[in-house]
C-alpha cells in the first residue's frame, strides 16, 4: 500500500511539473505574439501620401494617423476638381481600403446645387449605367443595388464582389460620379 502511494505521488508531481511547463510555454508564445504585433512598423507619411495620390491624383490637404478598435490607419485628405476625397490606408500594409468623396458645395443638412448635380438631360442615370460604372471602378461583379435619397442627394448604393473582398460603391444618381468606394477585405 505504501508503494502505491509513492507511485501515485510521483505521478501527481510529474503531472504538476509538466502542466506548469506547458503553461509557461503557452504564456511565452502569447507574449511573443503580442511583441510581434507591437513590432510591426507603420508605413511612412510619405508612403501614405504616395499611395493616396495613386488612388486620387490631386492636392494633399492633410494626413492623419488614426487608431480605432486596435487597427491603425492613415486618413489622407485630397482635393481635386473642387471635391474633397478622404482615402483610408492601412498603416501597416499600406493597402487602401476606403475612399470617400465630398462635394465642397454639399452641406450635411442640405444640398447646395452649384449646377453640377444633374447630367446633361437633367435626369437620373439608369441602374444599368450605375452597375457599369461601379463594376469598372472596382473590377467586380454587382451583388446588390439600391436607389435612395441620402443626405439630400439621390444615389445608387451597390455591393460588389471583387478579388479584394466585398466593395460598397455609392454613385450620384444624377451625375454618375462615384461618391464613395469602401472595401470590406476578407481576411
Amino acid at each position: 500500500m505504501m508503494m502505491k502511494g509513492k507511485i501515485l505521488i510521483g505521478f501527481v508531481c510529474t503531472a504538476v511539473v509538466l502542466g506548469g511547463s506547458f503553461a509557461a510555454v503557452a504564456a511565452k508564445n502569447q507574449d511573443n505574439t503580442l511583441e510581434d504585433q507591437n513590432k510591426k512598423e507603420f508605413i511612412t507619411l510619405q508612403d501614405a501620401e504616395t499611395i493616396a495620390l495613386k488612388e486620387v491624383n490631386g492636392t494633399v490637404e492633410s494626413i492623419d494617423l488614426e487608431t480605432k478598435v486596435g487597427k491603425s490607419y492613415y486618413e489622407v485628405e485630397i482635393e481635386k476638381d473642387h471635391m474633397d476625397y478622404d482615402i483610408y490606408i492601412d498603416a501597416v500594409t499600406g493597402e487602401p481600403y476606403s475612399i470617400k468623396q465630398d462635394d465642397k458645395g454639399f452641406d450635411d443638412d442640405k444640398f447646395v446645387d452649384q449646377g453640377k448635380s444633374t447630367n446633361s438631360a437633367g435626369t437620373a442615370i439608369s441602374e444599368t449605367e450605375a452597375v457599369a460604372i461601379a463594376e469598372k471602378a472596382v473590377n467586380g461583379k454587382m451583388v446588390e443595388i439600391e436607389k435612395e435619397h441620402d443626405d439630400g442627394i439621390l444615389k445608387y448604393q451597390l455591393e460588389l464582389r471583387t478579388d479584394r473582398g466585398e466593395a460598397e460603391v455609392d454613385i450620384d444618381a444624377h451625375t454618375g460620379k462615384i461618391i464613395e468606394i469602401e472595401y470590406d477585405d476578407e481576411d
